[in-house]
């Protein structure tokens, strides 16, 4: 991963981080799968004293000194047991390791330090943090799945195979219309609690996201080398205007037609172009299957949201 990708990579990991744990109880935040496993919380412990006792200070050094050499670390796990502030000093110590490489010229890249494995560059070295970034966001991803709790569209989780995402997109418009099934339409326009979207708003969203961002992008994706695409805040297009407004049976016939070339796009690609690298504003590096896999995601969070707002709102 070159500057251009590493940079942005370190720098998404704690809103990402956040993401994966915002709906996570206390206790599910502390639950081990299994003894001497870690929970969510030690994962994010790790990755704070990872950044404070080991990646910051190495690359201060490296940038410092003339090639100095490091001693194995064992995993360290940071004091506390409150989330919210682990989450917070997390998000600090990235910030100052990202500022101390931003502005980085070719030649600082390549100064050197040595760890046990051997010789590496600043500019390796970062890659090795991304790595563990990568690596440890899907561990929660395990963890949250073990937990029962609705998938998160933070990207690091494992990709599917194509043929499983294209085999559970296919689905997607026929399990909505299931969801919704023998609502009249006040109720599909009724909100759960003020703040809540309504089943008719979830459709809305669907839709938009459908036509607007994942056939577009999964387009660019497969067509454009390093392609570049802007965060989408579905909060403020929620606000926008009132999506209750129109009729939900014709947007779940356009959300079902535009999925449908979405398949057929991703059926005709090649196996090499799965691969290839975007640039997300929100998730940062992304590879076209990890969109794809985020889009098999995005379906299970919403069916999983209009199955609450029905069970609150009643037949």
């Amino acid at each position: 991963m070159d500057q251009s990708l590493v940079i942005p990579s370190l720098a998404v990991t704690p809103r990402l981080l956040r993401a994966l744990c915002d709906d996570v109880t206390p206790d599910q935040v502390w639950a081990s799968p299994k003894p001497d496993e870690w929970s969510i919380g030690d994962v994010v412990r790790h990755l704070l004293a990872a950044d404070q006792r080991v990646f910051l200070p190495r690359l201060e050094r490296m940038l410092a000194d003339a090639r100095p050499t490091f001693a194995s670390v064992e995993d360290v796990l940071a004091a506390g047991r409150e989330l919210a502030p682990l989450l917070d000093a997390f998000a600090s110590t990235r910030g100052e390791l990202v500022r101390l490489l931003e502005p980085l010229d070719p030649e600082a890249w390549r100064r050197e330090g040595v760890v046990p494995r051997g010789p590496v560059s600043v500019a390796s070295y970062a890659n090795i943090v991304a790595e563990h970034d990568i690596e440890h966001r899907r561990q929660i991803h395990d963890l949250r799945q073990g937990l029962g709790l609705k998938p998160k569209r933070a990207e690091a989780k494992r990709p599917l195979p194509m043929a499983e995402i294209i085999g559970a997109i296919a689905q997607g418009p026929e399990h909505v219309r299931r969801a919704a099934e023998g609502l009249t339409a006040a109720r599909m326009k009724q909100r759960p609690r003020p703040a809540d979207w309504s089943i008719k708003e979830v459709m809305a969203h669907l839709l938009k996201v459908e036509r607007d961002l994942f056939l577009p992008r999964l387009t660019q994706l497969a067509l454009t080398e390093r392609a570049e695409f802007p965060s989408f805040d579905a909060d403020a297009w929620a606000r926008e205007r009132d999506h209750r407004e129109g009729d939900f049976d014709d947007e779940w016939r356009q959300f079902r037609a535009t999925r449908a070339e979405t398949i057929a796009l991703l059926e005709k690609l090649p196996a090499e172009a799965e691969g290839r690298i975007g640039l997300s504003g929100y998730f940062g590096p992304v590879t076209l299957i990890e969109y794809a896999t985020h889009v098999v995601d995005h379906d299970l969070e919403h069916l999983g949201q209009i199955a609450e707002a029905r069970a609150t709102i009643g037949d």
